[in-house]
């Protein structure tokens, strides 16, 4: 399965009424995903525009090339390979927090001032938290081995992934990202380089390592270390379907308490969603998998099985993640029914088709980003020194997004105004709520608008009672 390209046409068209739509239409019968529609220059006789387009592969692109120069007055002028122009140079930065005006500074920071700090630590571990980055710090770790639409890569070819990762962290969570890209072969030395490394970070977001390692790898570190760790392949989806399954269900006036919720594929992602969705909902889940272990693991967590054919019939809602394009026919879709399929790149049933079936309402994959989760959820945690991250911290931050998502999204974009504030908060409250806490903590000041100062000014939470 290709990992898809992102590219950016520049079109030049003649100036006249329809050719647009023309334009549009004709990428659309290619299969050409089409993202912002900018207008570079309007001129006398012609209109210049940029279409985002998301693409399967490179004879994927050259079909629409094809297609845009079937039509009369329309020309590519320049294809412009976004992904390779936002990575170049990297995504992240050091920046200093000190202004390092003059000698005073230095000397200060430096030679002789820091001793007196280092000193302090010694004799207290515990002001670590007073004195360094450490309690805002996330290390985002990989191994290259579950790359998405890739698998295995070495680990310099995952560093991308987690800069990335690190760079959402830093501007929608206001925390410090600590890419780690190991270059090691099992679990063991995984887990052993991660605790050597603690003392640098204060939380763990475990990306792209493959299933089931990733999860193995998550559980034994949060379990040694006592700190919140992110598994972002289980974690991620689990926490944002299960908003996106909330908000369908409000969207076609139905009770969430009440609807049967079925799932295709349990994989990583897919059992995550389905455990999280059982222990929201308090009633089984209906899950299938082409892996007689996946739907093992279900069963042992208290869901059902069923076939593909049972679970379209008996289901008010289906969500699917497989990564096997057109796996469900629409013809199985029955009246009234949501279904969010979320494969990548292509989903396992067209919403478009899956809406003219009869379904009340139809989503894909590129409607949910595990963005819109990680960056507060992980603020929240670090905040309050959480012990880990349990399910009614998860809980907390989808009925959150939720709550912040406006009324034409499933869930909010990832860069909403305000969004990644009000997740931190209800996974703050949850935490203490649940005595997850690590620290003292002067609840008072868990809110939505005392996150988002945090946030903009990239500063320590007061948060100790």
């Amino acid at each position: 399965m290709s990992p898809g390209l992102v590219r950016s046409l520049r079109i030049r068209s003649h100036r006249k009424p329809g050719v647009l739509g023309l334009l549009t239409t004709a990428l659309g019968d290619v299969g050409a995903s089409i993202g912002e529609i900018t207008t570079v220059r309007i001129g006398h006789n012609s209109t210049l525009r940029d279409f985002q387009l998301l693409l399967d592969d490179e004879e994927h692109l050259a079909a629409v090339m094809d297609a845009v120069a079937s039509l009369e007055g329309s020309t590519v002028v320049e294809v412009v390979d976004a992904a390779d122009a936002i990575h170049r140079g990297g995504k992240i930065r050091t920046a200093s927090r000190v202004a390092f005006s003059g000698h005073k500074d230095l000397s200060a920071a430096h030679q002789p001032g820091v001793k007196q700090v280092v000193q302090r630590i010694g004799e207290d571990p515990t002001l670590a938290d007073l004195y360094t980055a450490v309690p805002r710090t996330v290390a985002v770790v990989t191994d290259g081995s579950g790359v998405t639409g890739l698998n295995k890569v070495i680990p310099a070819a995952a560093l991308p992934v987690v800069e990335t990762k690190c760079a959402l962290l830093a501007r929608l969570a206001g925390l410090c990202g600590l890419p780690l890209s190991l270059d090691v072969h099992n679990e063991d030395k995984m887990v052993e380089a991660l605790v050597g490394l603690s003392p640098s970070y204060a939380g763990i977001l475990i990306e792209s390592v493959a299933s089931p390692r990733g999860q193995r790898v998550a559980n034994r570190l949060a379990e040694r270390l006592k700190i919140p760790v992110f598994h972002e392949g289980a974690d991620g989806p689990a926490i944002v379907v299960l908003a996106a399954i909330i908000n369908a269900a409000r969207k076609v006036d139905r009770d969430f308490a009440d609807v049967q919720v079925g799932q295709i594929g349990l994989g990583t992602a897919g059992g995550a969603i389905a455990r999280l969705v059982m222990r929201h909902q308090g009633r089984p889940v209906l899950g299938e998998d082409f892996h007689p272990a996946a739907v093992s693991r279900h069963l042992a967590y208290g869901g059902k099985h069923a076939t593909i054919e049972e679970i379209m019939e008996r289901c008010d809602v289906i969500v699917m993640n497989t990564g096997h394009p057109g796996l469900v026919p629409a013809s199985l879709v029955r009246e009234g029914q949501v279904v969010l399929a979320l494969g990548e790149p292509r989903p396992e049933l067209e919403p478009f088709d899956a809406t003219l079936a009869g379904a009340a309402f139809a989503a894909d994959g590129k409607a949910i980003s595990t963005a819109s989760a990680f960056p507060g959820v992980m603020l929240g945690a670090l905040a309050v020194r959480a012990r880990g991250i349990d399910d009614a911290m998860k809980i907390a931050a989808a009925v959150a997004m939720v709550e912040a998502a406006d009324a034409g999204d499933l869930v909010p974009i990832p860069l909403q105004p305000e969004l990644h504030g009000k997740v931190a908060c209800a996974v703050a409250r949850a935490a203490v709520a649940q005595g997850n806490a690590g620290v003292d903590v002067d609840e008072a000041l868990l809110t939505p608008a005392v996150f988002e100062s945090v946030i903009a000014d990239q500063r320590q939470l007061p948060l100790r009672g």
